[in-house]
């Protein structure tokens, strides 16, 4: 009896579920770089929503369960979004629960309000910063494992983000 073990595909941990509670947001770069806005899609992959300079701002129309991500546009690192590797919306209504039992339905906007959210630099550990800055020297992640250090540090900067490769493809591009 021949069995037919078809390996299952597990769904990406990171996506958007659904499109049912709206959110209207506005993204405004509060660091001093290029920042490219990705929307988490439903297949996991990440969808270029354009790329913030410093100070400047977008209003995005969104859902709930879609997540956003902020990467450099140089180095690309990871920015956070209200202190937030993942930037999850709430929906538009959420601030205004608390004023439903305290106030009459008329006394609610007529239409929603965007939601200020903030991409700013996060905050790193100096073993992180350390672990950044040999990363960076490094031509190929496997000459990490060359590198006079414990194994799993070792390990840790050659499968650290950003890849070296995408790195380079991303200067060239």
């Amino acid at each position: 009896m021949g069995e037919n073990h078809q390996e299952e595909q597990q769904p990406p941990v990171l996506r958007s579920i659904n499109n049912v509670e709206r959110s209207f947001v506005k993204f405004i770069n509060k660091t001093l770089h290029n920042v490219i806005l990705y929307w988490i899609d439903y297949q996991g992959q990440a969808v270029s929503y354009g790329v913030l300079s410093p100070d400047d701002s977008l209003d995005i129309n969104t859902f709930v369960t879609h997540p956003w991500i902020f990467v450099d546009q140089e180095t690309r690192d990871r920015y956070t979004a209200n202190q937030q590797n993942v930037f999850f919306p709430e929906p538009w209504f959420a601030k205004y629960r608390r004023l439903r039992s305290q106030h009459s339905r008329s006394e609610l906007p007529q239409r929603p309000e965007r939601t200020n959210v903030y991409i700013t630099l996060p905050v790193y550990t100096l073993r992180e910063l350390s672990l950044r800055a040999i990363k960076r020297r490094l031509t190929h992640d496997r000459q990490a494992f060359q590198l006079d250090i414990p194994r799993s540090l070792q390990y840790e900067l050659a499968t650290m983000l950003p890849r070296n490769a995408d790195i380079f493809r991303a200067r060239n591009s």
